[in-house]
């Protein structure tokens, strides 16, 4: 249910953003990443923020929410009893009374491989997710770039983004294809990352009772 504000919203993704320990580290991806990119209101409210993150950065994204407080084991997927292989599907947290995800990837040999959790606590049920896409380059996926306050922070390209949000089909994001259209985007990546999102595919490999 979207029940958090776009300000509110934004303000965490931005505290995510901006934290110097994270630069590099930590990619916001999801409906409002055009309207962070743009910097316009995307005039709803949103569930979530969410990003992505290198696995190898996921101890320093731990270690980020540890010493700004904002870190709660029962929404660590590492401790959740599904979880019998204790392999990192992400870390959720809430920022600001807002709920921020972040989703551990790789990318070997152009495959994607993103994990990410839900908990009983929001979902009402505990469960583990892979996301494979294949034909997918990193630099096609994150990127780097500087928004309209002239930070310089990690996202995912607006390519992927746009490819994310096609391939869902909900109402709710039509907004934000036409954000990312009104931005313009690289025609060519987008081909390229549209056609590595058709192959996606995603397992639920462990779940609670």
């Amino acid at each position: 249910m979207e029940t958090t504000s776009f300000a509110d919203a934004k303000a965490a993704a931005l505290k995510v953003l901006h934290a110097p320990e994270l630069s590099g580290k930590a990619f916001l991806e999801g409906g409002i990443a055009p309207w962070i990119v743009s910097g316009n209101d995307s005039g709803r409210c949103h569930d979530d923020v969410d990003f992505s993150a290198h696995a190898h950065d996921m101890p320093a994204v731990r270690a980020w929410l540890k010493e700004q407080g904002l870190y709660d084991a029962a929404l660590d997927s590492l401790e959740l009893d599904c979880n019998s292989e204790k392999t990192d599907f992400g870390v959720h947290a809430i920022i600001d009374d807002v709920m921020v995800s972040f989703a551990p990837f790789r990318i070997e040999g152009g495959k994607l491989a993103q994990r990410n959790a839900v908990h009983a606590s929001f979902a009402g049920y505990d469960a583990l997710f892979l996301a494979t896409i294949e034909g997918l380059d990193e630099a096609d996926f994150v990127e780097i770039r500087e928004l309209p306050d002239h930070s310089i922070v990690g996202m995912s390209t607006i390519e992927a983004v746009r490819a994310s949000k096609v391939a869902t089909e909900r109402e709710k994001d039509r907004a934000d294809i036409a954000e990312i259209d009104r931005i313009g985007y690289d025609a060519d990546r987008y081909e390229r990352v549209a056609a590595a999102f058709a192959t996606m595919e995603v397992t639920c490999p462990a779940h609670g009772e």
